[in-house]
């Protein structure tokens, strides 16, 4: 009887995780359109699909996600030793927002995926990697992750990927958080810099991004071989960018018309309704895609899930700490200086596995009481992500694309680190630039 209950509910596991994870997502948008409902209540559905989803976990996502536990549990004993008043409802919302947030944009990929001709030939030469480069940072932009496996498999189609076509998508992909509202490097930002201006963080970040792609596109030409080896590329087909764009313009407008709904607010609402209503245009089935999509494609985010709700109770037993010590630092301002070092220190921690949801919660937290400009501090986040996601070893991208297409994570950190030090120049630059323009 009991053997028969196991392996009901190890084949009914993964499709219930996904309806607990789309649970989260409504009671988390019926808040932001004023239900009366406690913020513990999306928290605790995340966390039942988590739990669901623990035996798909990979081992070294279970040891991270029992560290970081253990340390945020360490932490909230501490602080209530000091006698810090604990709100259990803030403790089980944790990362709530933010998850919800990520569960949005995954419905993106149903309505935003590049267009692909299976007998289409693919581009050759300089121009090829221009297109690559754009497709895989525009279409990054609105469908994360899965970008990077939609053009990386047209391109490992015949052979397997080379230095230079891994480099061109990583470096494309990663440039697309600096400035993107879809990315999870611009929930956690914003997250912990709440009161960051959109607006003047994409006047100086949208303009680094663009940068990034310059310079990944000169290194791609300069790179040794390439006279012999003529680069493959992705073909870029502009007329599919309508929809990603309008995205982003919607969520800016419905930002500056609502100042009052955060920009993860907005995505959180605005991505699923979108869906929904482009679907029904795009296929003829749209019920039994929107199924699959719960059923098959949230449990994938297992790892995200688990990750972010143990990064979320480290946050608040920091946040705890720090206020029980009467803020742990002293500070006379906040400025460009002080946001290099903390893009300077998350960096450094990516390079060896530390991932940048950790440091921006660690660093969130100790500057909270200190009242920092969080337009500042949003950036440095930002731009600490996109860039250590580059380099760390540990860090989704480089591990997806290792175990997808074989190429090892600390091989691409080293062909990378040449590239980080220009960027990591541009990044300070354009903090000073933006601290003369706050």
């Amino acid at each position: 009887m009991i053997s028969c209950g196991s392996s009901l509910l190890g084949r009914y596991r993964q499709p219930l995780a996904g309806w607990f994870v789309a649970a989260g997502l409504l009671l988390m948008i019926a808040r932001i359109l004023g239900a009366d409902l406690s913020p513990a209540w999306p928290g605790v559905a995340y966390g039942v699909a988590s739990v669901l989803l623990w035996p798909r976990l990979a081992r070294r996502n279970r040891i991270q996600s029992l560290v970081l536990l253990a340390l945020g549990t360490l932490c909230l004993l501490w602080s209530q030793a000091q006698g810090t008043v604990m709100d259990p409802e803030r403790l089980l919302a944790g990362n709530s927002a933010l998850l919800s947030m990520l569960v949005a944009v995954s419905f993106l990929g149903l309505v935003s995926q590049p267009a692909e001709q299976q007998d289409e030939r693919l581009p050759r030469g300089r121009r090829a990697v221009g297109t690559t480069l754009m497709a895989v940072h525009l279409f990054g932009a609105v469908i994360n992750l899965s970008a990077i496996f939609i053009i990386g498999d047209r391109l490992a189609r015949r052979r397997a990927l080379n230095r230079e076509q891994v480099l061109v998508l990583v470096r494309g992909f990663s440039g697309a958080a600096l400035w993107s509202p879809f990315f999870a490097a611009m929930a956690v930002a914003l997250s912990f810099a709440p009161d960051a201006r959109l607006s003047a963080v994409w006047l100086v970040s949208i303009p680094l991004a663009a940068l990034s792609l310059l310079l990944a596109f000169w290194l791609q030409g300069r790179a040794e071989g390439t006279d012999k080896v003529e680069f493959t590329g992705y073909p870029m087909h502009y007329g599919a960018l309508w929809l990603p764009l309008l995205l982003a313009a919607v969520v800016f407008v419905m930002h500056r018309l609502y100042p009052a709904l955060s920009v993860l607010a907005v995505i959180t609402v605005l991505t699923p309704l979108l869906t929904l209503l482009v679907l029904p245009w795009r296929s003829r089935e749209p019920l039994g895609i929107l199924n699959r999509q719960i059923s098959g494609r949230l449990p994938q985010m297992a790892n995200e899930l688990m990750l972010f709700q143990c990064a979320g109770v480290l946050g608040y037993g920091l946040e705890l700490l720090v206020s029980g010590m009467g803020g742990g630092l002293s500070l006379n301002g906040f400025g460009a200086f002080e946001a290099s070092l903390c893009y300077g220190a998350i960096v450094l921690l990516s390079l060896v596995g530390v991932h940048p949801i950790i440091s921006i919660a660690f660093v969130g937290s100790l500057l909270a009481p200190l009242e920092p400009d969080h337009t500042l501090l949003a950036l440095a986040f930002l731009a600490s992500w996109s860039l250590g996601a580059v380099v760390g070893p540990l860090s989704g991208m480089n591990l997806a694309v290792q175990g997808r297409y074989g190429v090892d994570s600390f091989q691409i950190m080293r062909w990378n680190l040449g590239y980080l030090t220009v960027m990591s120049l541009l990044v300070v630059a354009a903090l000073y630039l933006l601290e003369r323009t706050l």
